[in-house]
């Protein structure tokens, strides 16, 4: 008899973004409300160094201003509203980016969530990765054993594995020898992938476990997960998950 494929873990990307202002905490909540158990978010520095929960280099996109997030400190940071007002107008006036130490005593105070933390290559680039690295490590130290490392710079994974952190995910844009060779070598447990820039047919097999992003509806998660897909991340949670759950019965 043909076996019923494990059901999948969806992944909460930037939160629940397609109905709150991404990665932020109302966006996470939102998530977890909606029976999310892993949630993803990005991380930028902004001037001084502090790690806070951001996707672009800039505001322009969340806050409708075009100030580059290195060019901000914390404090100024914390008065400006990030409500995406292109996507939600005025719906959201009081959101704000959180800080990723904010992050950290959210994730401490839900048991059982778990997340992946994205260290994004424009901070890595100016900053430098030790810096981006070490900076973020303390930012997270109250949510110990809660979060998983991320990034598309392999080097700063490569740097994160040395100090002796494991369970690493590797964001690729696509799959060759060579990519799974360098993931061999990290020890990623993870391997991120736009589902678009995959070959088709069975997804590539090695010790790691894919995350196949963007998923927004029932059909494309099927058929991933025909294709050996377990963990989906999406931008809509709430969506997905009652889709597939309703498939199910």
């Amino acid at each position: 008899m043909p076996t019923t494929p494990p059901a999948p873990v969806l992944v909460a990307h930037r939160g629940h973004a397609a109905e709150r202002p991404e990665n932020t905490l109302p966006a996470l909540q939102d998530a977890v409300d909606a029976g999310a158990r892993w949630v993803e978010v990005d991380v930028q520095l902004c001037a001084g160094g502090v790690p806070v929960l951001l996707h672009d280099a800039d505001l322009q996109r969340v806050a409708g201003r075009a100030e580059a997030i290195f060019d901000l400190d914390a404090a100024t940071l914390d008065e400006i509203p990030v409500g995406e007002p292109d996507r939600f107008g005025a719906q959201f006036p009081d959101v704000r980016i959180p800080r990723l130490a904010e992050f950290a005593a959210w994730l401490s105070g839900h048991p059982g969530v778990h997340a992946f933390v994205e260290l994004k290559i424009e901070s890595l680039e100016r900053f430098g990765r030790k810096q981006v690295l070490a900076a973020s490590l303390e930012a997270l130290a109250p949510a110990a054993g809660r979060w998983r490392l991320i990034s598309d710079d392999y080097e700063v994974l490569a740097l994160a594995h040395a100090s002796g952190l494991r369970e690493l995910g590797w964001v690729v844009r696509g799959f060759d020898a060579e990519i799974a060779a360098r993931a061999q070598g990290i020890e990623a447990a993870w391997l991120f992938c736009r589902h678009q820039r995959l070959p088709p047919g069975p997804l590539p097999v090695g010790p790691w476990a894919w995350v196949l992003y963007e998923i927004e509806d029932a059909p494309t998660a099927r058929t991933l997960m025909a294709r050996g897909a377990r963990w989906l991340e999406t931008m809509r949670y709430r969506a997905l998950a009652a889709a597939l759950a309703h498939e199910a019965v």
